[in-house]
């Protein structure tokens, strides 16, 4: 290298713009392009002029072939830098520049500064002769939203291009606009893997406005669109879905015919967890003749049982003491006076104790946290972390510990004080089933109440 010309990478590496700045107007024009893609990597708004002069085509242009590289990662600078004055650079370059990398780089820099000033010059570049630029065009408009550009996407969504088909679905569904809905239905049975699943995602991510024209291509579709509107409206979850759905599973007339929709079907009430499916669930577990169906009414049914007993927040209330506690938790009396409930959770993996003392108005917190370190020192468990402080009216101290003298074992007690009544849960189990039901415990921490 001439010791002369500037050392690119050092630049980089120092984050110095001035200097790739100056390397950008170097007469070497492989500099030139180096210092574009240096700028491209720094990303410093100083540059922007200097990047906006590097873009621009000039007919001398076509005698230097490394010149198209010097505005590739120009416009690609601008797009990361995203100052809206480059805007109208970015947009002349997209009209004008003959290399096609030049122009879906413009196009996608604009998307990423996203102002609507581009919508114009991008709904006309989904003309372009190439079909990457076509493709970032589209991607672009959903980006910047325009609903001015919905009926120029849609129109996309017929582009003799995969590529530029799912960028368009990727696009309307971004925007979210009701127009679109039945042309991404009709784009379920594209000749395209890529843009069926995209246009599926789209419709999905239109939610509820989708549902009633999702439900009715489930009903009059082939029956590959009819299993991926199944797919649809499970992930949608709407509840309007569930009767058609458990038509679709009926042994009567309405019966599906066809085992893959059947599937779909059952897999879609799982999805959407109303226990009203379980009777068609359990008759389609139990009496359709293909293990694929069978298999997704199982899970199905499975996933709206633990769904409703995770749903279900219950109280405990013995006129002294209340807290709420998750369905998942199984809580039981005891004859005990001073252990007065037990419980478990996940086959028990964790236990549960609620305990109680009476006449404790002379023994302070302090104390009584004194005595559970003392019971986890015997047990020769290790604390992890104390808390103290009041909430309601109840003084509360929350200690955590492990013990990992037989297996590894954590341990949550929380005590809750109020004047004459102490009471204190005791959690114990399994470290990693612990962490899965923390947010339940927390439940049972956050409403504990001593009357």
């Amino acid at each position: 290298m001439n010791s002369l010309e500037p050392d690119i990478d050092e630049l980089i590496e120092n984050g110095d713009v001035e200097g790739l700045i100056r390397a950008l107007y170097d007469d070497d024009y492989i500099t030139r392009k180096e210092a574009t893609f240096g700028l491209k990597k720094v990303g410093d708004k100083r540059a922007v002029e200097h990047l906006i002069n590097a873009l621009l085509y000039k007919n001398w242009h076509k005698n230097y072939t490394i010149l198209t590289g010097v505005r590739e990662n120009s416009a690609e600078a601008l797009g990361i830098i995203g100052d809206e004055s480059a805007i109208d650079a970015l947009i002349q370059a997209l009209e004008e520049d003959p290399d096609e990398e030049v122009r879906w780089k413009a196009a996608w820099a604009l998307g990423e500064i996203g102002n609507i000033q581009a919508t114009e010059a991008l709904i006309k570049a989904l003309k372009d002769n190439d079909w990457t630029v076509r493709r970032h065009a589209a991607n672009s408009l959903g980006m910047i939203g325009d609903e001015e550009a919905v009926p120029s996407i849609i129109k996309a969504l017929n582009d003799r291009d995969w590529h530029v088909r799912k960028y368009a679905a990727v696009a309307l569904g971004k925007m979210k606009d009701e127009r679109a809905i039945p042309i991404l239905l009709e784009a379920l049975d594209d000749d395209d893997a890529d843009v069926r699943w995209k246009a599926a995602s789209s419709l999905v991510k239109m939610g509820e406005i989708s549902v009633p024209l999702v439900i009715n291509v489930f009903k009059t579709g082939s029956w590959r669109v009819r299993g991926r509107a199944a797919e649809i409206l499970g992930k949608i979850g709407d509840e309007r879905a569930v009767p058609v759905l458990i038509d679709s599973l009926s042994h009567g007339k309405s019966l599906e015919k066809h085992r893959h929709v059947r599937g779909k079907a059952a897999e879609a009430l799982g999805n959407i967890g109303d226990k009203v499916a379980l009777d068609i669930l359990l008759k389609t577990f139990h009496e359709d003749e293909y293990k694929y169906v069978q298999d997704k009414a199982e899970e199905a049914i499975n996933k709206i049982r633990k769904t409703a007993k995770e749903r279900s927040i219950l109280t405990y209330d013995n006129g002294e003491v209340s807290f709420n506690y998750p369905g998942e938790w199984d809580l039981m009396d005891t004859p005990d006076p001073k252990k007065i409930v037990k419980g478990y959770y996940a086959n028990s993996a964790i236990n549960l104790s609620l305990n109680r003392q009476a006449d404790v108005e002379d023994i302070s917190s302090d104390e009584f946290a004194e005595m559970l370190r003392n019971v986890l020192s015997i047990q020769n468990s290790t604390i992890i972390s104390e808390d103290m402080f009041n909430r309601d009216g109840m003084e509360v101290y929350q200690v955590v510990a492990e013990n990992n003298e037989v297996v590894p074992t954590d341990i949550l007690a929380v005590s809750y004080k109020k004047l004459g009544l102490l009471y204190y849960l005791w959690f114990a189990g399994d470290p990693e089933v612990l962490k899965h039901a923390e947010e339940g415990i927390q439940i049972m921490l956050d409403t504990f109440y001593i009357y």
